[in-house]
């Protein structure tokens, strides 16, 4: 049996990942006997552990045109978006996917590799299944999968509920984190990463500058803690637009919060370990989740959280327990 899979990321992303961390991801226990990737976010075709990374897309100017609309927010996620520029390369992408001759098609996000999927699982008449990450990606390209797989049950439900989805066809796969990598390091090795910065209040928060992780929130809330308690220091992990960085310095300085909140912008997977386990609370006061994965990484370190009472975080955070939940909008 053999898997054509959609991902999410280019296929050089994948390379920092060990072959085991690999393999796992796309062919887990060896279940396949053979998988390969299209995607058009690679350059070129490429081979990584054995599967092979096919680019569809020549042109990619009007792809990658559309992504930065739609993180901006200019364009709403639906389907179909992609299909003209799919489309385009139709008879290609569809050789390709022939050549390699599939029993199965995956699509790890509902919006442009469920759109592929989709082209791809109906030329070859081989099943679809769509990877569900996020309600606030999600678009009518559900409707057209063999089968979802959510990542908690809140997607599940809205999938059932906002797109009539068949239960039995969808089912809860919680992204998995890795226990090797993901855990408490010691005070040596923090004191070594976090030399000369020295704060009484360590906090730390991983998401998207986007309107749905509730920076505004968790600002104000980093104010209120260092007029309270003082010694406060922040670190902030997470990719934006430049103006959704400039929102953010901007929102910063009128909270008089230069030289406590700190954004870093994009971090790799081997430095975030170090991160959570340097700090006192890990909070995030986020509005939509699918099923919130830095806050499992961060207990996975030995670090409470602070996060929303709204689901999937309640799936994720039990209240006096392992952290805290509240209102996001308090």
């Amino acid at each position: 049996m053999k898997l054509l899979a959609i991902p999410n990321d280019p296929t050089s992303a994948y390379h920092r990942n060990s072959r085991k961390d690999f393999l796992s991801e796309f062919n887990p226990n060896g279940f396949f006997d053979g998988v390969a990737f299209l995607n058009w976010k690679d350059d070129s075709d490429t081979e990584y552990c054995g599967v092979d990374s096919f680019n569809i897309l020549k042109d990619k100017r009007g792809a990658r045109d559309l992504m930065d609309r739609l993180i901006r927010g200019d364009v709403a996620f639906d389907y179909p978006l992609f299909t003209d520029i799919f489309s385009k390369e139709k008879d290609r992408i569809i050789g390709l996917a022939r050549d390699f001759n599939p029993d199965m098609v995956r699509a790890f996000n509902t919006h442009f590799a469920a759109e592929l999927g989709i082209m791809v699982s109906q030329a070859l008449d081989v099943p679809l299944l769509v990877s569900a990450h996020d309600i606030e990606r999600l678009t009518s390209a559900v409707e057209r999968a063999d089968y979802l797989a959510c990542v908690s049950d809140v997607v599940r439900d809205r999938c059932v509920a906002g797109y009539g989805i068949d239960p039995e066809n969808v089912g809860v796969i919680p992204d998995g984190i890795d226990m090797n990598w993901f855990y408490p390091r010691s005070e040596t090795e923090i004191r070594g990463a976090f030399s000369g910065m020295s704060a009484r209040n360590k906090l730390f928060s991983v998401g998207r500058l986007v309107p749905g992780k509730n920076l505004e929130i968790l600002l104000k809330s980093v104010q209120i803690v260092e007029r309270e308690l003082g010694g406060v220091m922040h670190f902030h992990v997470g990719k934006g637009t430049p103006e959704s960085r400039e929102e953010i310095e901007y929102l910063k300085q009128n909270l008089g919060l230069e030289g406590v909140s700190y954004f870093l912008g994009g971090m790799q997977k081997d430095q975030l370990p170090f991160y959570y386990s340097w700090a006192d609370v890990y909070a995030l006061p986020t509005l939509h989740e699918g099923l919130g994965r830095a806050s499992i990484e961060a207990l996975a370190c030995g670090t409470p959280v602070v996060t929303t009472n709204y689901a999937p975080m309640t799936e994720v955070v039990q209240d006096g327990y392992n952290g805290l939940t509240s209102d996001p909008r308090d």
